[in-house]
């Protein structure tokens, strides 16, 4: 039999990512959806725009809209606004429901997993100190993914000094509707509010021990840029070690053997790019233009990933896989 799950925010980007990512998965079905009191009651396909590549699903169609608190599945999908999951994530897991949650209410919460399940799982073990009979796992911000999952391989050649990171974050990362047009077409934007921050220390909590942050100092600047889907980091690495790029391309190797469906490597100059290398529902995360400056010390990078697949949903749903294997449910 496979395990329901409720849907909180099934009408954005995130949530409709979600529905086409459930439909025929192994171990999951969609059961229900749920939204504010003004949807309540109103059918899905009649109340809402379809913004994704895949048809809506017929299963998903006729779905009416429940109350948020009313909810009957064990495992909940919340892609909920922050303000709206700050409240109704914690009362879902005191009455038993196990919530994946998108938002960032509780990312930094020292009782809440921060999850990047190829890269962290040991930080399930949280789970044990949430009082609730319910429990809550939290996928990080959508850059946040990219560039922490580049840097676990890396941890295994040295000591991670300092990271600087430029993001370039694609228009879907802002929501419907977004980002005007006039203000970025033939443009880009050097600030997307709180978003630096996030990605500083979200990055340092999944890389760290459970409780423990990592010990290395973070530097970001994040741009919006006209790309449609796709977050692209640029990043460069010190060491207190020497290190030399051979040895960086056998980690990332290494890691994608190991998890093939974590990372995708390119040797191309041009690549990776989100036109060429991003499908509708992609979980890997694209590494390219390895490469070291006059410093022996640092190593440079680009990830790539698509936000509301492995940046969002996927995550949700990779975090609920994970969990419920560590419980033996699946």
């Amino acid at each position: 039999m496979k395990k329901q799950v409720a849907l909180l925010g099934a009408t954005g980007p995130v949530g409709q990512r979600v529905i086409t990512m459930l439909e025929n998965h192994p171990h999951f079905t969609l059961h229900e959806i749920a939204a504010s009191d003004a949807r309540v009651g109103q059918n899905f396909a009649e109340s809402i725009t379809w913004r994704n590549e895949i048809p809506m699903p017929t299963s998903v169609a006729k779905m009416k809209f429940r109350p948020l608190l009313e909810i009957e599945s064990p495992y909940v999908i919340s892609a909920l606004p922050t303000e709206v999951a700050t409240e109704i994530e914690p009362l879902l897991a005191a009455r038993g429901h196990y919530v994946f949650s998108n938002a960032a209410s509780f990312r930094m919460d020292p009782l809440v997993p921060l999850m990047i399940p190829e890269i962290n799982s040991a930080h399930l073990s949280l789970l044990e100190k949430q009082q609730t009979k319910g429990k809550i796992v939290t996928n990080p911000n959508c850059s946040t993914v990219f560039l922490a999952a580049a840097l676990a391989p890396l941890q295994e050649l040295g000591t991670i000094e300092h990271v600087s990171a430029v993001t370039m974050q694609a228009l879907s990362g802002a929501g419907y509707p977004g980002v005007s047009a006039y203000d970025l077409m033939g443009n880009l934007i050097p600030h997307i509010g709180g978003e630096e921050a996030k990605i500083q220390s979200e990055t340092k909590k999944i890389l760290g021990a459970a409780g423990i942050a990592a010990n290395f100092g973070v530097t970001v600047h994040v741009h919006r840029v006209p790309v449609v889907h796709g977050h692209t980091v640029a990043a460069h690495v010190r060491f207190k070690e020497k290190v030399s790029i051979e040895s960086v391309r056998s980690r990332f190797q290494a890691w994608a053997d190991r998890s093939p469906n974590l990372f995708a490597l390119h040797e191309e100059m041009d690549r990776p790019q989100p036109a060429k290398d991003l499908t509708p529902h992609e979980m890997r995360i694209h590494l390219g233009r390895f490469k070291q400056g006059d410093d022996p010390h640092t190593i440079g990078f680009i990830s790539l990933g698509h936000n509301l697949v492995r940046g969002a949903a996927g995550a949700a749903i990779a975090n609920m896989e994970s969990t419920l294997r560590h419980l033996g449910a699946i």
